[in-house]
């Protein structure tokens, strides 16, 4: 009796190899795995790209407001806690939690802006804001829009 002699890839030939269960499960798991590794390159170069995993806010709507002497510019999008004032005296930028504004160190300081700076959003609507000071006087800001008739969204300088 001769000893049977296990059967290989080698001694079947290529063709054997290629078209055995081996191969095709190698096959498989190289493409979940190039699959994979693309998912995880797109996060990381997008992470990457935006600074962070979350993607940066939209641009900043543009209002413009008056606390009857000094004119200057809110920049606010409904969503985000991001807002900015800008007048011609300076720039602010806060947060907004629960249509309440917070300036950090600067929300009783009028230096910073020449008034003081607004402390709530008392109602809005698509065209406009109402923004609550420290007196409770309401002041009343509108949407800028540019003369195509698109709503401004561009950064205040």
């Amino acid at each position: 009796m001769t000893p049977e002699t296990p059967t290989s890839p080698a001694g079947g030939g290529l063709r054997a190899f290629v078209f055995s269960w081996r191969f095709v499960l190698v096959l498989f798991y190289s493409a979940v795995a190039l699959v994979f590794l693309i998912f995880v390159g797109s996060i990381v170069v997008n992470a990457v790209k935006n600074h962070g995993l979350v993607p940066p806010p939209s641009t900043l709507a543009r209002y413009d407001c008056s606390t009857g002497t000094t004119p200057f510019v809110l920049m606010y999008l409904h969503g985000t806690e991001r807002v900015k004032i800008s007048s011609a005296s300076g720039v602010l930028e806060g947060t907004l939690h629960n249509n309440q504004f917070d300036w950090g160190a600067f929300a009783n300081d009028a230096s910073q802006l020449g008034f003081l700076p607004p402390q709530a959003i008392g109602a809005e609507d698509t065209q406009s804001l109402s923004l609550q000071v420290a007196d409770a006087i309401a002041m009343r800001c509108t949407r800028a829009v540019s003369a195509s008739g698109s709503t401004v969204a561009k950064q205040p300088a």
